[in-house]
C-alpha cells in the first residue's frame, strides 16, 4: 500500500467517526499477526489471550497508522470466523476437499456445487477462489494449539485473560461472506478477501461501500443521562431550599396575634409585611413573644 493508498484510508476512517472500515491489507496483516501469537502460546483452549490481542492490534496500528484498541481486533475477528466457519462446513461435506496446489476448494461435480449452494447460499463466494490464506487461517481460526504451551496445563487450568469465540454459536452466524460486521460496529471492505482470489487472477469487481446506519455514541447517550441526573439533582436542590426558607402563613398569622397592644390594623400590617419578606419573617418566628412585641415597633417605630 503506497502512501496515497493510505491517505486516503484515513480520511475515509476519519469520515466514518468510531466506524472502522476494515481493508483487505488490515485483515491480511490481522490474520498473520494472531497466526504468530498462536504459534507463540498465546492461544490457550482455542481462545487467544489478551497478549495476543494487544499483539495484533500494535501490528496493525503501527502498518497503517491507526489507533484502534483491543476490542475492534476482537471484533474483527469475530466476521473473519463467519468466513471460515462457511469454507469449513464446506469442506466437511462429502465431495468437497481442500487442493493444497490451487489453494481452492474442489467439488466432484457441477450438480453438487449447485444442491449444496442452494443450501448454503453463503458459500457461493468460494467457487473458483484461490484462498492464499488458508494455512494461517485455520491456527487463527481452526483448533490449532502450541505443544509446548499446551504442555504446561495438564492440570486443565487457564490462565487469565482469554476470550472464548470458538464456542460462541453468534459469533458464527454468516448471512453473506461480504455482509457488514454486525459485531463491532464497523464496515468490512467489498469484494473478495485477499486471501481468494479468482482462479484467473482477474481482479475482483469492487462495489460500493455499504454504509450502518448512524448510532447514538455511548458517550452522547452518557452525556444526556448525566444532564438528566444533574436537572434532577438541581430541582431537588431548589424544593429544598425552598421548604427551608417557607414560612406558614398561618402560623405567622397567629404569632402576630399573639402579641399584645396591637390594633388589628397593625396587626394587618404587620402580618403583610413579615410575610412578603421571608427573612425578617424568619427571624420573627425564631424570637419569643416578648422579643416579637420588640422586633415589630423596632420596625414600625412610629407605632410607639
Amino acid at each position: 500500500m503506497n502512501h496515497h493508498d493510505l491517505q486516503a484510508q484515513r480520511r475515509e476512517m476519519k469520515h466514518k467517526g468510531r466506524n472502522v472500515v476494515w481493508s483487505i491489507a488490515m485483515d491480511k496483516c490481522l490474520i498473520e499477526a494472531l497466526a504468530v501469537q498462536a504459534k507463540n502460546g498465546n492461544k490457550i483452549d482455542k481462545c487467544f489471550n489478551e497478549n495476543a490481542y494487544t499483539a495484533a492490534c500494535i501490528a496493525v496500528n503501527s502498518r497503517f497508522n491507526l489507533n484502534l484498541n483491543n476490542q475492534k481486533v476482537i471484533n474483527r475477528l469475530k466476521t473473519i470466523k463467519k468466513r471460515y466457519k462457511v469454507m469449513r462446513d464446506m469442506l466437511s461435506q462429502d465431495g468437497f476437499r481442500w487442493n493444497p496446489n490451487t489453494k481452492m476448494i474442489e467439488y466432484d461435480s457441477e450438480d453438487l456445487w449447485k444442491r449444496y449452494i442452494a443450501a448454503h447460499p453463503d458459500a457461493k463466494g468460494f467457487r473458483g477462489k484461490q484462498i492464499e490464506m488458508y494455512d494461517e487461517l485455520k491456527i487463527v481460526c481452526g483448533n490449532y494449539q502450541a505443544p509446548s504451551r499446551w504442555a504446561k496445563m495438564k492440570d486443565g487450568s487457564h490462565p487469565m485473560g482469554y476470550k472464548n469465540f470458538e464456542e460462541d454459536s453468534a459469533s458464527f452466524v454468516s448471512p453473506s461472506l461480504d455482509d457488514l460486521s454486525d459485531t463491532d460496529g464497523t464496515e468490512s471492505y467489498s469484494g473478495q478477501p485477499e486471501y481468494l482470489h479468482e482462479g484467473s487472477q482477474d481482479p475482483p469487481v469492487m462495489e460500493p461501500l455499504r454504509q450502518l446506519p448512524k448510532r447514538p455514541r455511548e458517550s452522547d447517550v452518557l452525556q444526556e443521562a448525566m444532564l438528566a441526573v444533574a436537572s434532577s439533582i438541581r430541582r431537588l436542590a431548589d424544593a429544598m431550599d425552598q421548604s427551608k426558607t417557607a414560612i406558614n402563613p398561618s402560623e405567622l398569622l397567629q404569632a402576630v396575634l399573639e402579641i399584645d397592644g396591637l390594633e388589628e390594623a397593625k396587626q394587618m400590617y404587620a402580618f403583610e409585611y413579615l410575610n412578603a419578606d421571608p427573612i425578617k419573617a424568619r427571624a420573627f418566628m425564631t424570637y419569643n413573644v416578648r422579643m416579637r412585641k420588640m422586633y415589630l415597633f423596632r420596625q414600625f417605630w412610629w407605632w410607639k
